[in-house]
């Protein structure tokens, strides 16, 4: 099935990396795949400890997307479709039944990934065996419809709000 985690609230990754944790403790082959992240962040270090987990990303930082240049953005989204390919590559090798798609709603309204690649990963969801979870913001229709699961995480109060930045270990 499907999982869509959305909303504005904290959270939506951290549930992911919950449920990813939870499916390679059941001997589940995950891959856990990020969009426009590429900082260093405690959940990433803690799952490349874990036998069963596959992490991909694109491995550097860059800005908020109103503040990339057009060749970031082009450089980004060769990065996504990187990923991508990669994912179709380990179902075809059956290297994954569980696959988590970190914040690709913002990829998807961006218009930063190949929407026929993720169609074709998103149709192993409907299968017998594949389970995967879609994060991120402002969830497009075109996942809302795919998914089978939607949990809405609402922010009530956030300290960014007053201007305090991410910290290490409990954002990063």
């Amino acid at each position: 099935m499907i999982q869509l985690y959305c909303g504005d609230g904290k959270g939506k990754t951290t549930a992911a990396v919950g449920a990813a944790v939870r499916a390679a403790g059941r001997q589940r082959k995950v891959i856990f795949a990020q969009f426009m992240k590429g900082q260093p962040t405690g959940e990433l270090a803690a799952l490349a400890e874990l036998d069963g987990i596959t992490i991909l990303r694109s491995g550097r930082a860059f800005p908020f997307f109103g503040q990339m240049t057009q060749d970031e953005k082009r450089e980004l989204a060769g990065l996504h479709d990187r990923i991508l390919d990669e994912i179709l590559a380990a179902f075809a090798a059956g290297r994954a039944d569980f696959v988590v798609l970190d914040e690709v709603t913002h990829a998807c309204r961006f218009g930063l990934i190949d929407q026929e690649k993720l169609e074709r990963i998103l149709a192993y969801g409907k299968g017998l065996t594949t389970e995967i979870i879609l994060t991120g913001r402002n969830a497009p229709e075109c996942l809302r419809g795919v998914s089978d699961y939607i949990s809405e995480i609402a922010c009530v109060r956030h300290p960014y709000e007053d201007g305090v930045k991410a910290r290490v270990g409990i954002e990063l």
